[in-house]
């Protein structure tokens, strides 16, 4: 039976709530369909292992503050759009692939302070050679995978799994994966409600949480399980990226991975605190560090330069690439490579970098 949108109407009208339900891409589907977009696999075991993970980290940050966690944050819009464009799992219980994907993707964009730097993971990639599959997969694995393997560009494995049916890793994916790879050093958990905005401050970051059926109805506004919600037989989970939050109107901002069918062009705003979801109040949040490969980068513009009273401490700011530090021990010589970044500056010229996503080893003026 397709959801009930009038039911859903009347009990966010009696319930005082200010979200908007209507007909979106996945109303019209059956529960069992409408099962099949979520994806994240959890057991009685597995829960008592993110209940853990999330204590363990509200333990180690219960005598932190959010300093320096603004009251509202948008990554689509904060001197640029970080976040990539939305995706369509389809009928896949991929979601992790996707919600990953999407962390790291943002995340490289930061980590270059490059908000049009083109780049598109491939979920398929992550989600079928990782050892995930249509049936679904762990919260985190995603990122276990990403940092012990990486995930290669889309164009290397490009997702044909909305029908439903799982994608062959070994014969789908292109042959030079290896040297095509995105990794992640690291990631880290957080708990507490301040410890969540500070890494939400930082970038977007990955969230699991509980869906109940009104969910799948929602178009606008800070969404709120209504009173007409029920939870699903047996209960969904599902995983997404967190972009933004806003203490205005006390919520979190959502991507999501259902096309730009559901929701507000696919993303959404959900109210803090919603236990039954477990969203902020059971699980942590991942934020990610990427690694940047070295690489060669031609015709940069240097924006900025600074040093400190240590002349080993040298600085450039590379459009495209954001902030990197001189590696102490370059080839070229900390001073030598200031003072040519400074005549780039002064001269309006180009030039050609070897950098990753921390250093700069070598520079040619052009």
């Amino acid at each position: 039976m397709p959801t009930d949108i009038q039911a859903i109407a009347a009990a966010v009208k009696n319930d005082g709530l200010s979200w908007t339900p209507g007909q979106t891409s996945l109303t019209a589907l059956t529960p069992e369909e409408q099962r099949r977009y979520l994806g994240v696999v959890v057991d009685d075991a597995e829960m008592q292992r993110l209940l853990a993970l999330a204590q363990r980290a509200a333990a180690q940050e219960q005598f932190a503050a959010a300093v320096g966690a603004p009251a509202a944050i948008d990554w689509r819009n904060n001197g640029g759009n970080y976040v990539t464009t939305i995706k369509n799992q389809g009928g896949c219980g991929s979601c992790v692939g996707f919600c990953s994907c999407a962390v790291i993707e943002s995340a490289v964009r930061i980590k270059l302070g490059n908000p049009t730097y083109a780049i598109d993971l491939s979920e398929g990639f992550l989600q079928f050679c990782g050892g995930g599959s249509c049936n679904g997969w762990g919260l985190t694995s995603g990122l276990d995978f990403a940092q012990s393997t990486g995930v290669t560009d889309e164009a290397c494995m490009p997702y044909t799994a909305g029908g439903g049916a799982n994608m062959n890793c070994g014969a789908d994916r292109c042959a030079d994966w290896q040297s095509r790879l995105t990794k992640i050093s690291s990631y880290t958990n957080h708990s507490t409600m301040a410890a969540r905005k500070t890494a939400v401050a930082a970038g977007p970051v990955l969230a699991g949480l509980e869906v109940w059926s009104d969910f799948f109805a929602y178009t606008s506004g800070v969404y709120v399980k209504s009173s007409a919600a029920t939870r699903l037989s047996p209960p969904g989970y599902h995983c997404v990226c967190i972009v933004g939050y806003d203490d205005a109107q006390q919520c979190w901002m959502i991507k999501n991975s259902w096309g730009t069918g559901w929701g507000e062009a696919g993303f959404m705003r959900m109210r803090y605190g919603q236990t039954d979801l477990l969203i902020d109040s059971s699980w942590a949040f991942s934020s990610v560090v990427v690694q940047i490969q070295a690489g060669w980068h031609s015709n940069v513009t240097v924006g900025q330069v600074f040093t400190s009273r240590d002349s080993q401490n040298g600085w450039a700011y590379l459009q495209g690439l954001g902030w990197r530090k001189i590696q102490t021990g370059a080839a070229d010589g900390v001073t030598n490579m200031l003072a040519l970044f400074a005549q780039a500056v002064a001269k309006g010229k180009k030039v050609t970098v070897y950098a990753d996503g921390d250093f700069v080893y070598q520079a040619y003026l052009l």
